[in-house]
């Protein structure tokens, strides 16, 4: 090596160096940005309004492909929904399988309450989006829309439907078939219950957990299907996890739960399916939580005009679990909360409770004329979801 080489040779090693802080500045910048991106991601999932992740290690999701999300909803971003007053209520509608039928009324009474929620309670015992036979949910669900346009939907399904579920795969693309036909069949119900450019704020609640081990099964796996379906609709659909809300610390069903004091209740009656008085008043807490803080219902509360919800005309009286609901609110005048025709509410008569195992046909009678006025009720606070007698 001569002198004249040692010059070039400093240059290269200085090179050499600026590439080596480079490399280390670009990638200190990529580290910040992955960590920001993980922390953004992260508050996202955590606000999503997902309960929480499936369970894991019990049962684990099969490998099915899903489509990629709609980027056009998943881009929209949230706006504040409208203000809402006594004179203007925001519409609740909240519908499904029997399971709607024993927290419905339960939920609207406590949305009721504020004197600002109107609540439809609409369900149909023993249906499902398999089996259109109970009840076509996609003709019924679009004429309920179109007459009475509500703002928030509450809708549950899948506890008849989670014996579809199989391992079955004709065409061996990886996806059992009972998987394609379902997923349509939600996809198309979200679509109905969103209103296109309407953009109804729904929540969308799975099965619950099962005490059967093959429905338990299914249950999981309708819901992880309808998860990912919910995200193609986001944000206007969010799913809540209602599997995971009545599951054990092991991810499985459990009759008797902690409730929000910690105090064990039964949430569940024995058939292993429905919801008991304090289940359904579990998830009627968990969900008025949520309307609660994404309508500012408090901050718009007239509590001194409670509005009274109505159950649609072609729903069950009884549902099991809950027995037959007839809940009040306080009394009020009729020109403040008018009798909807298809009501079957009865308003200011105390809850009639029937066992929940040993449902009793009724024969309803005509009030017959009388000059004697009716008793005036003893109280004016509102009444919770009746307890079935043993």
């Amino acid at each position: 090596m001569t002198d004249q080489d040692l010059p070039d040779t400093g240059s290269r090693r200085r090179r050499l160096a600026t590439r080596q802080r480079r490399t280390r500045v670009v990638g200190a910048i990529i580290a910040v940005a992955l960590i920001a991106l993980g922390t953004g991601t992260a508050m996202a999932l955590r606000d999503s309004g997902d309960t929480s992740a499936p369970p894991t290690g019990r049962l684990a999701p099969s490998n099915g492909k899903h489509p990629a999300p709609d980027s056009t909803s998943a881009t929209r971003t949230l706006g504040p929904p409208r203000a809402i007053s006594h004179a203007d209520p925001m519409r609740l509608w909240i519908g499904g399988d029997s399971l709607a039928g024993s927290f419905g009324p339960a939920l609207g009474q406590t949305g009721g309450a504020t004197g600002v929620v109107a609540a439809r309670i609409d369900y149909k015992v023993s249906s499902g989006l398999e089996d259109l036979g109970i009840r076509d949910w996609f003709d019924h669900a679009t004429q309920e829309m179109a007459t009475h346009d509500p703002d928030h939907v509450v809708f549950i399904v899948g506890a008849n439907d989670a014996s579809i579920v199989n391992t079955y795969d004709s065409n061996g693309d990886g996806v059992p078939d009972w998987e394609v036909a379902y997923r349509d069949k939600v996809h198309r119900m979200m679509d109905i219950l969103v209103g296109g450019s309407r953009h109804r704020i729904v929540y969308w609640l799975g099965p619950p957990t099962m005490g059967d081990h093959s429905l338990n099964k299914g249950a999981y796996e309708l819901g992880r299907l309808m998860r990912s379906e919910a995200a193609k609709f986001s944000p206007d659909v969010t799913y809540i996890d209602t599997y995971r809300l009545f599951a054990d610390e092991n991810g499985d069903y459990s009759r008797s739960l902690p409730d929000e004091n910690g105090d064990m209740k039964e949430m569940r009656i024995s058939d292993g399916v429905h919801f008991s008085v304090d289940g359904a008043k579990y998830l009627a807490d968990k969900l008025w939580v949520r309307i609660n803080q994404r309508w500012h219902v408090t901050a718009q509360a007239d509590p001194s005009q409670p509005i009274s919800y109505t159950i649609a005309e072609g729903s069950n009286d009884y549902v099991p679990g809950v027995g037959r609901y007839r809940p009040t609110v306080p009394s009020q005048s009729s020109d403040t909360t008018p009798a909807s025709s298809d009501t079957t509410t009865t308003i200011g008569v105390a809850p009639t409770t029937t066992a929940a195992t040993n449902p009793v046909s009724t024969t309803t009678t005509k009030p017959v004329a009388t000059t004697t006025k009716p008793p005036v009720p003893t109280t004016t606070k509102p009444v919770g979801p009746p307890v079935p007698t043993p």
